[in-house]
């Protein structure tokens, strides 16, 4: 074959479709046809690699330029999986039914992984609308639920502050009022319980009275002020700790915008407007469809031209299994007559052993008889035979 021949079959759009240059030249009416579902096979993959970058975009939530990189690898992998399986046809209608089954499946996987992201950016301004208004509600709920949890345990340590408080403020009133009622009795008729001046039962009483209450106050006091100190600081705590889960909580809330939450979101938009889940369907449909072309037309040029092109290909598989099979037999004559050669000198061997061990044995003394001699005697023939093989 020559050289332009050799790079006649190494070129063209035809690769891509499954073809073969040694088969396509043998059946040269099937080249255009292979060259334009290359072709196809090619834009396909430049398609389905910019949709598969939109959704690793989405994926990941991040810019398109920082993820181009994933364009070139999944062409690449489309036209090797669309290759593998276009070139898996042959002339069985059964088998190539078989082989549409999971090119389908994987059609709608790929749908499903592209189509989804890309409806996403299609219908992102109604999704962002939707998730502003989910993550309003979720700061409310999660401000709501951790200032609840603290709350209680702050309005627990200001009822003890008040308590505290509470008690100095009635010490303090029992000093000041006994040592009014004192003083009363002691300079003033008028609010004398008895109307008349002096230092009597009355004014004892009411000294006593103050005296017991300023005391009470001051071994009090020590207390009280360390439980106000001590509930002061566990407020100061807590309503610390209370705004930092806040600030932590809605932080994480705005920044939940990954995949899911955007496609939970496209899934509330749908419910709320039922001809967006039409459209949905239709570009999933659509998807899977323009995936499914190239198949689609090779069992369509399969069902109208007979596949001369997979007959073609099966003839040389056909005459490649006759040139494996010969090799086969001539490998199985092979190994047998190296087999039948080994036992045959291993025969041979043991013969020649024999005949040493006769030779060695008939040196012994002549004393012995001649029966005992010929009976120690090798059969006929045994040790010429021996001596021949062995040479």
């Amino acid at each position: 074959m020559t050289a332009a021949a050799r790079r006649r079959e190494r070129a063209g759009w035809a690769w891509l479709a499954g073809g073969d240059g040694l088969v396509l030249q043998r059946v040269p009416s099937e080249t255009s046809f292979f060259n334009a579902l290359g072709m196809w096979v090619a834009g396909m993959a430049v398609v389905s690699g910019f949709g598969m970058t939109i959704a690793a975009s989405q994926w990941w939530s991040t810019s398109i330029t920082s993820v181009l990189w994933v364009l070139p690898i999944w062409a690449v992998l489309y036209c090797l999986i669309e290759r593998l399986v276009l070139k898996s046809f042959s002339t069985s209608w059964v088998w190539n039914l078989v082989l549409t089954v999971p090119r389908v499946v994987l059609s709608l996987a790929i749908a499903l992984v592209i189509g989804l992201p890309m409806a996403q950016v299609i219908y992102s301004g109604s999704i962002n609308d939707e998730l502003s208004k989910t993550t309003t509600a979720r700061i409310h709920e999660a401000t709501n639920e951790i200032t609840s949890t603290n709350g209680a345990k702050i309005t627990a340590a200001q009822n003890e502050i008040a308590d505290a408080q509470a008690r100095q403020t009635r010490l303090e009133q029992q000093v000041t009022n006994s040592r009014f009622l004192a003083d009363c009795e002691a300079g003033l008729a008028s609010c004398s319980q008895t109307h008349k001046l002096g230092r009597g039962p009355y004014y004892k009483r009411d000294a006593r009275r103050a005296a017991a209450a300023a005391a009470e106050l001051k071994a009090a006091r020590p207390e009280i002020a360390a439980t106000i100190a001590a509930n002061r600081r566990k407020i100061a705590v807590w309503r610390e700790a209370e705004t930092s889960q806040i600030a932590n909580r809605v932080a994480t809330i705005r920044a939940d915008r990954d995949f899911l939450a955007r496609q939970a979101a496209l899934d509330r938009v749908e419910a709320a407007n039922p001809s967006v889940k039409k459209y949905v369907e239709f570009f999933l449909a659509f998807l899977i469809a323009i995936d499914l072309v190239a198949l689609m037309l090779k069992l369509t040029h399969l069902f109208s031209t007979g596949g001369a092109y997979e007959r073609s290909a099966a003839a040389l598989r056909a005459n490649d299994l006759v040139e494996v099979h010969r090799l086969q037999e001539r490998a199985n004559v092979l190994t047998r007559r190296i087999t039948l050669e080994a036992r045959a000198q291993e025969d041979a061997d043991e013969l020649r052993i024999r005949g040493e061990i006769s030779r060695a044995s008939g040196g012994e003394s002549d004393e012995s008889g001649p029966s005992e001699r010929a009976s120690r005697r090798p059969a006929f023939g045994a040790p010429a035979a021996a001596t021949t093989l062995g040479d």
